[in-house]
């Protein structure tokens, strides 16, 4: 194993980057889009979960924008339209969602099957936002569910835990239509779904409360034809057919307002420019180590140009340890008083000064 150094980069001492040659941001720009936000308000009377999401506070909920293909920008636009809609209280967060559908269809019937082989509708969370240790909840138009866990992504080497159920989770699904009748037309199906705080703990401590960030995403699996290959909508694309790119998700930031009772503007809870090139150097690590097997070992070695020097706040400093199969990348942030720490394993974590 080569032996580990260190190094750190000044915003002001940066090798240049070549004349002709992609930037990180330009090359990896599918990935680095601005992620979508949500203020999400709470409830003003009880939510019952019966698939119609039809009492006052979900009318007042503002709906997200229409899903997209997961690749993001110069793909198809999706040809049904679906949105979701999102309220807390002290127990849950709640999530709705609307599916435009001419022909509903759904033939699985067990728990913990793979649900995708469906038509479907999925959520994905991370309750504390460092990439790691996220939950994802799916169900087909029969209200059947596949939940599960994740200690970390795919990419990153991530198992999955099938066995795990939402605990005190409730579902329901209201068809707008008839179920595998494809002879007639249908209107659309929606979900609502209660999904306990307390149920989404592993070994970080972000709780449902006034002021919190959560990440999260929302994705559609359609077949439009038989034998596919299947289509994938999302409300937040995350630049290439992988739902599990935490750092692509939406964020869902929890206001103390009660829906209908004023409005707060949504408002980012990092530097975006530093977190951005943070990821930017993730995704050129992970080329770099499909192509050559190993680790670029020094910030000298990344394509940094003037778009990514300049975006940073002044006396940024970049630094990085590293070995042929592991590393750690951070941008100090003087200003704010704090560090974004990245690791090869797509774990992001702040460090205070």
């Amino acid at each position: 194993m080569k032996r580990k150094i260190q190094l750190l980069c000044s915003l002001l001492v940066c090798s240049l980057l070549p004349a002709g040659a992609q930037s990180l941001f330009e090359k990896h720009a599918r990935m680095l889009t601005l992620p979508e936000g949500y203020v999400c308000y709470r409830t003003a009377e009880k939510i019952q979960i019966d698939g119609r999401p039809d009492e006052a506070s979900w009318k007042l909920a503002q709906p997200t924008s229409s899903f997209r293909d997961i690749s993001g920008e110069g793909f198809p636009k999706p040809q049904y339209d679906t949105k979701a809609k999102m309220l807390w209280d002290d127990d849950c967060l709640y999530v709705s969602a609307v599916l435009e559908e001419p022909n509903i269809q759904a033939r699985l019937t067990k728990r913990d099957t793979i649900i995708y082989y469906d038509n479907d509708f999925e959520v994905f969370i991370d309750p504390d936002g460092d990439g790691h240790h996220y939950f994802e909840i799916e169900n087909n138009a029969r209200g059947v569910i596949f939940d599960l866990l994740l200690n970390r992504p795919y990419r990153s080497g991530g198992n999955f835990m099938i066995q795990w159920d939402c605990p005190g989770i409730q579902l329901a699904v209201h068809l707008d239509g008839t179920l595998n009748q494809p002879e007639d037309k249908d209107r659309q199906w929606t979900v609502e779904m209660a999904i306990p705080h307390q149920a989404l703990t592993w070994d970080f401590n972000n709780p449902l409360k006034a002021g919190n960030w959560w990440r999260i995403n929302f994705s559609r699996v359609q077949w439009l034809k038989k034998g596919g290959p299947e289509e994938n909508w999302v409300w937040q694309p995350t630049g290439r057919i992988d739902m599990h790119m935490p750092d692509r998700w939406g964020f869902l930031y929890f206001s103390s307002k009660t829906v209908g009772k004023g409005e707060e503007t949504f408002r980012y809870p990092y530097q975006m420019d530093a977190y951005k090139l943070l990821w930017a150097m993730f995704y050129e690590q992970q080329e770099h180590r499909a192509k050559a097997g190993s680790y670029l070992l020094a910030t000298k070695d990344f394509p940094l140009g003037d778009s990514e020097r300049k975006a940073l706040p002044a006396g940024s400093e970049i630094g990085m340890e590293a070995t042929s199969s592991q590393y750690r990348v951070w941008i100090t942030l003087p200003s704010e008083g704090v560090r974004y720490v990245l690791n090869h394993e797509g774990r992001f974590q702040i460090e205070k000064l």
